[in-house]
């Protein structure tokens, strides 16, 4: 008998795609031959198949009490015909068949078995590990007890610790109550920790709002916070952000905003575009905030070019509800606040690579915003005022204005760090993941209770063999 291949694809391939990931984020197109298959199980309208020999290590030197899991790659199907998607697989397995391939294909909607769902990129979900589970509780290993010390912030483990971390723990607990600077709980230490400049940044609880899970501030609307020094970086970094957008839905003109800037009004991200090039003032200020990804550094990173000179072109930007860059469609904020399921609150994982492309992560550690880098090293001829550059040094000077403009719509901040790194697409969705267990959950605003998916059935075609 000829042997046989599982197909998975996830997505379309593009400058993300990886071999490891322990969330499923990242792996576009996975190829596992049949006799790697351990075993099938099932669950309420999904089966998971797990294959030995495919984490792509010949050998791993790991602590007591750890294990690198095997591969596992989960696929959607009808709910009711989960043991009817088993048991015709082993059929095709077990019999010679015209062709070897077992197709489970998002892109093309496609798959050999008309049980399976491939509709959605969250239709299949691989995990290929790269870092090692601890076998007793299953969750993934920190390593020996004094790096799980030395590396968690405020119940956050980080492999690679920030330089700046604002969180929960260091607020006023008292809701309503001034919140007169905010310490710094990275690396970078009281140098950058945070005073505050517009308004009164209060504290808010669940006293106050019912879908906040932990204490916030808020800042926007004329409420922010300057860093007592401001922090520069010059090449790739991970910006990592939890915040409760409740309310924001029924704004017509914002959303997110520039949620962060420096001081000259040059430099800001993440979700909005101003109304015209250049820097933020009084009247260039936000023209759209809402499903937007968008980032503008405060100066170029060309010895070139003076260190002084800021660039002025219309930012780099991008729609998340976009598809076309092969990326999850995302809207932000909920559109719909009365719904059952209304989540008000997001996790988003902001990185730029050493090449100069960034991208956005959600609250499930999706990709939803993907910007293509525009640089100097690509094109010697750009100048300031060129338009969509991503290179360039982030200097996070301000949260809540840029410019000593307020430039984004009441958001009340749970936590906000910076990592001087690119963490990668893998360990953005972990830390994602750490993020949204901390600080999310799909509470409803209106029952406090939690919902449960509708139930799906496949219209995607049925291949032939």
């Amino acid at each position: 008998m000829d042997r046989k291949f599982f197909f998975f694809r996830r997505e379309l391939e593009s400058p993300t795609s990886a071999s490891f990931s322990d969330t499923g984020v990242g792996v576009s197109t996975i190829a596992i031959p049949s006799e790697n298959l351990t075993f099938i199980t099932s669950e309420l309208g999904r089966v998971r198949f797990t294959f030995k020999d495919c984490n792509g290590f010949d050998e791993a030197a790991l602590e007591e009490g750890e294990s690198l899991l095997k591969t596992t790659i989960t696929v959607s199907c009808n709910q009711g015909e989960e043991a009817s998607l088993i048991e015709s697989i082993i059929n095709f397995m077990s019999r010679n068949t015209p062709k070897n391939i077992m197709k489970f294909d998002v892109v093309s909607s496609e798959s050999t078995f008309r049980e399976a769902v491939v509709e959605d990129v969250n239709d299949i979900l691989p995990a290929i590990s790269s870092a090692p589970v601890n076998t007793t509780n299953k969750q993934p290993s920190v390593g020996r007890q004094e790096r799980n010390f030395q590396n968690t912030i405020a119940e956050i483990f980080f492999n690679e610790l920030p330089v700046i971390d604002y969180n929960h723990e260091t607020l006023d607990q008292t809701d309503g109550n001034a919140n007169s600077s905010w310490l710094n709980s990275g690396t970078g230490g009281v140098a950058h920790n945070l005073t505050n400049d517009l308004g009164t940044t209060v504290t808010r609880t669940s006293a106050s709002d019912a879908t906040l899970i932990k204490r916030a501030v808020v800042v926007g609307t004329t409420n922010s916070f300057l860093l007592d020094t401001a922090l520069t970086i010059r090449e790739d970094y991970t910006i990592y952000v939890a915040l409760n957008l409740n309310g924001l839905a029924s704004s017509d003109t914002y959303g997110i905003g520039a949620l962060y800037g420096d001081l000259g009004g040059g430099g800001f991200g993440f979700g909005g575009v101003p109304t015209d090039n250049g820097k933020f003032d009084g009247s260039n200020t936000m023209r759209q905030s809402k499903n937007i990804f968008a980032v503008r550094h405060t100066k170029t990173d060309s010895a070139a070019i003076a260190s002084s000179t800021i660039l002025t072109g219309y930012p780099a930007f991008v729609d998340t509800t976009s598809t076309e860059d092969g990326t999850k469609s995302f809207a932000f904020p909920d559109p719909d606040p009365d719904a059952k399921d209304y989540d008000a609150n997001h996790v988003f994982i902001i990185r730029r690579d050493r090449v100069g492309n960034m991208f956005l992560h959600n609250r499930n550690g999706d990709i939803v915003g993907k910007l293509p880098a525009k640089t100097l090293d690509i094109d010697p001829n750009l100048t300031n005022s060129s338009d969509s550059r991503t290179d360039g040094e982030l200097l996070l000077g301000s949260i809540g204005e840029v410019g000593q403009v307020s430039s984004t719509e009441r958001i009340q901040l749970y936590r906000f760090g910076v990592i001087n790194s690119d963490i990668g697409a893998s360990e953005a969705a972990n830390l994602a993941a750490q993020l949204y267990s901390l600080y999310g959950g799909k509470r409803s605003k209106l029952t406090g209770t939690s919902t449960k998916p509708t139930t799906r059935v496949a219209t995607s075609a049925r291949i032939s063999y």
